[in-house]
């Protein structure tokens, strides 16, 4: 007898299963997905954020939002004397520098390879853009510790930092982003005299600082200063040279000193550079005039701002008597001179201390 089908049997197996049982199944699946998503998060910081490469990453994307602060709050950025001694780096140096207006635009930033190292030291490579100028270098970083067990930490093994000397010719200060610095004040052991200055600063790797000078009476052509590695030690020369206010006022003062030169009614004024001996009897008073000033150029000493010899021309008129024939007639000559300044000093109130060579 054929068997009859039962209709209240159901169509598909889950169809039998209490309300309660789906729900479990439900939920059982829903915890399967947020166990593969939390699992693929924590893959993801762990490549992205929490791994070396990510760390050294966030470094350098601080720097490229000129965000000194947040570099600086990163483990193991430490400018601290002792972290500088360690890295081999000049202790004592002025942190000036370490600040975000000064920072350089930091471009293309990317990790080359990650390498570990048999101390449990990761070496980090990067290319970036700095600038304009392309930098590859590479960190060091070393693991401290993990969050919920998961989440590796880091740290730079040694500070990241660089230091930068900084040599100033001629004067005491440079220029760097619109802030004037004061190699003296950063190193205030340096001679009183000094007329070449230089301190050491902190700076940030990678990075590049254009230097110069600006003052009254000197300017500097810019320089760029590139602390491309990580520990390194790096420098740069700023040379202040006269601008023409300097040449100028040193053109008055000996302009003046000749004029009261040629004022004194005798025909070897004191203290001057020119005179003359006439053997005859000189009739009246004589008198001196500039007919050419000496041209000022002026150079670099061992010590300060100098001129070298130049020539000018000074005219004598006087009347004088033959002490032969007793005749008297008048002596109308142009004078040669040479004259040089041996010392050109400028004060602190911008005033200028010449000495004549003598």
């Amino acid at each position: 007898m054929p068997e009859v089908a039962d209709d209240s049997a159901p169509a598909h197996p889950v169809a039998a299963l209490k309300p309660r049982t789906r729900v479990i199944v439900l939920w059982s699946g829903i915890g399967a997905l947020l166990l593969i998503a939390f699992a693929a998060a924590i893959g993801a910081l762990q490549r992205d954020v929490y791994s070396p490469s990510g760390f050294v990453s966030g470094y350098l994307h601080a720097l490229a939002r000129q965000d000194a602060r947040a570099a600086l709050a990163m483990p193991g950025v430490d400018a601290s004397d002792s972290a500088l001694a360690a890295a081999g780096l000049p202790t004592a140096p002025s942190r000036e520098l370490l600040r975000s207006d000064v920072l350089a635009e930091v471009s293309g930033i990317r990790i080359v390879h990650d390498d570990s190292l048999a101390d449990g030291v990761h070496q980090v490579a990067f290319d970036a853009v700095v600038d304009g100028t392309p930098v590859s270098s590479t960190f060091r970083v070393k693991q401290t510790g993990s969050v919920l067990g998961l989440l590796p930490t880091w740290r730079f093994s040694t500070t990241p930092l660089a230091v930068a000397g900084v040599t100033v010719e001629h004067a005491e200060t440079f220029t760097v982003a619109g802030h004037t610095l004061d190699t003296r004040a950063a190193d205030p052991t340096q001679p009183a005299d000094a007329f070449n200055t230089k301190a050491d600063y902190v700076v940030f790797a990678p990075g590049v600082y254009r230097l110069g000078h600006v003052s009254t009476y000197l300017n500097a052509d810019p320089v760029s200063l590139l602390a491309r590695k990580p520990g390194a030690v790096v420098s740069a020369s700023v040379v202040a040279q006269p601008n023409s206010e300097f040449v100028s006022q040193v053109e008055t003062q000996l302009d003046g000193y000749l004029n009261a030169c040629a004022k004194q009614p005798v025909l070897q004024p004191s203290g001057c550079p020119f005179g003359v001996v006439i053997d005859d009897r000189v009739v009246g008073a004589p008198a001196w005039s500039i007919v050419r000033y000496p041209p000022v150029t002026l150079v670099a000493g061992a010590n300060g701002w100098q001129m070298a010899s130049a020539e000018g021309i000074a005219h004598l008129h006087v009347t004088v008597q033959s002490l032969f024939d007793g005749t008297i007639s008048t002596r109308s000559t142009d004078e040669p001179f040479s004259v040089a300044l041996s010392s050109i000093v400028i004060r602190p109130d911008g005033a200028l201390d010449i000495v004549v060579a003598g």
